[in-house]
């Protein structure tokens, strides 16, 4: 991989890990309403990264004053995995993201198999 691309991936993860100790720590809100995120990220991003599920919209329970709500560590991390999808080659991210998904699966099958119960 090129030196500069490794740069932003690794550059892109701290700032992930500085958003999510920020909100852990108490410093920043998590709760973001839609309409910050709007303003932050941009509605039509917003919007895609709802309907890829990257993020999640959670209800507020007051739909007067507000419908849903986002969570910034959820709307940071699409933000900056998006940021580093620009930069990987499209053929680079499809091998990342079909052996992540290869392990996912068999993970779920050795689980699987270990949780099979067994007649007495």
């Amino acid at each position: 991989m090129d030196e500069k691309i490794l740069e932003k991936i690794i550059s892109n993860s701290i700032q992930i890990g500085v958003i999510n100790t920020l909100n852990r720590l108490g410093l920043v809100d998590e709760n973001m309403s839609a309409q910050q995120a709007y303003k932050t990220y941009g509605k039509r991003q917003v919007e895609e990264w709802r309907r890829k599920r990257w993020i999640v919209g959670y209800p507020t329970g007051n739909s007067t004053r507000a419908k849903y709500y986002f969570k910034r560590s959820e709307l940071e991390t699409a933000s900056r995995m998006l940021d580093i999808h620009n930069v990987i080659p499209g053929t680079v991210m499809h091998r990342i993201m079909e052996s992540n998904f290869k392990s996912q699966l068999e993970n779920e099958k050795r689980k699987a198999s270990q949780n099979v119960p067994t007649k007495l």
